[in-house]
């Protein structure tokens, strides 16, 4: 059974390889020529931007947050084009200034919905890495974040053993200063998507949050009085 596990938990990370799309800015293609599916990266004068297609007209907007603090500054988006002459749905591109703070690793996590609603059109989660000399590698992350059931907290080790129907269980190694989720919990887990192969798999947590029930998410609050 082991043998077996570790063959899946293998072909899992071949193919999260194949489908992770790697992007620097070497290989970005220039302002003028930015590739928007499913994030353009532009380097200029030594700045590094993220570009993403927007309609503002329609009220959906683009947001983004950093999962691990003072590794990255993601400054408010630029937005350019869209409805400036008065066209509903006129297209437009959302561009996020990421600078680098300090050597580490972050996810920048990009969603894609109107402010009034609680359903997310869409979410764009990037792996950012910055080396000692501030210089900044980008992937796009396929499969994040993973929802997944606490099993078991090991508040000494501060790690958890975590269990989804299709990785089976995992033990995931939480940062000292994070807190640690309760058992019975349902998360979403933020990783870089590396898995070692070991029995259980193990990786390392960058960031979660709990999963609220259906019912919570749609009751509304009740009114005053009830």
């Amino acid at each position: 059974m082991k043998k077996a596990f570790m063959i899946l938990v293998a072909l899992m990370m071949l193919v999260t390889g194949v489908l992770a799309e790697d992007v620097t800015p070497e290989d970005a293609a220039p302002a003028e020529e930015v590739i928007l599916f499913p994030f353009g990266l532009v380097e200029e004068d030594g700045k590094y931007f993220i570009e993403l297609e927007g309609n503002p007209s329609t009220g959906y907007v683009w947001t983004a947050f950093s999962i691990v603090d003072d590794v990255v500054n993601v400054k408010d988006a630029v937005i350019l084009g869209g409805d400036q002459e008065g066209t509903t749905g006129a297209p437009a591109t959302y561009r996020f200034e990421v600078e680098a703070v300090n050597p580490g690793e972050t996810i920048v996590v990009f969603r894609f919905f109107r402010p009034w609603e609680m359903v997310m059109e869409q979410e764009i989660p990037v792996l950012v890495n910055v080396d000692e000399e501030g210089k900044m590698f980008f992937m796009h992350l396929e499969g994040m974040p993973m929802e997944m059931t606490v099993v078991e907290v090991m508040a000494d080790e501060h790690m958890a053993l975590l269990e989804n129907e299709n990785l089976g269980q995992v033990l995931a190694t939480f940062g000292e200063d994070m807190p640690l989720p309760m058992a019975g919990e349902t998360i979403k887990v933020w990783s870089n998507g590396v898995m070692a192969l070991s029995f259980p798999g193990r990786i390392n947590v960058l960031g979660w949050e709990t999963v609220a029930p259906p019912q919570a998410r749609m009751m509304p609050a009740p009114a005053d009085g009830e």
